[in-house]
């Protein structure tokens, strides 16, 4: 389960473009991908998925213990092969990758 507390973890976020018809496939291919390879990586913490109300977007969120385990992962751990499988998934969705970006949570406000 996702944990978000300020300079705890590091995370990445990938937004995708796709057709609403195939946003749940995306999900779920995605999501299926990412259990078989990327939870056996060092580092690795968690992927969340958000699904736009209208359909046409979907948002990974993922979390690793820093950026150096993000960074580490390699050939040799098996992440082009993870590359390459969800590279599949989205190109089967038709989808495109709007925006990749990491961040560093620097401040979370809970309700009291």
């Amino acid at each position: 389960m996702p944990r978000i507390k300020e300079n705890e973890f590091f995370t990445v976020m990938v937004e995708f473009e796709v057709d609403p018809t195939y946003q749940q496939a995306l999900i779920d291919g995605i999501a299926d991908q990412v259990e078989q390879h990327f939870t056996h990586f060092t580092g690795f913490v968690s992927a969340s998925f958000h699904a736009s109300e209208n359909g046409s977007r979907v948002v990974n969120y993922g979390q690793w213990l820093s950026k150096e385990a993000w960074e580490s992962s390699s050939p040799a751990t098996g992440f082009d092969i993870a590359k390459a499988s969800i590279a599949e998934v989205i190109k089967r969705c038709g989808a495109r990758t709007v925006e990749v970006d990491t961040f560093q949570v620097t401040q979370v406000i809970e309700k009291t």
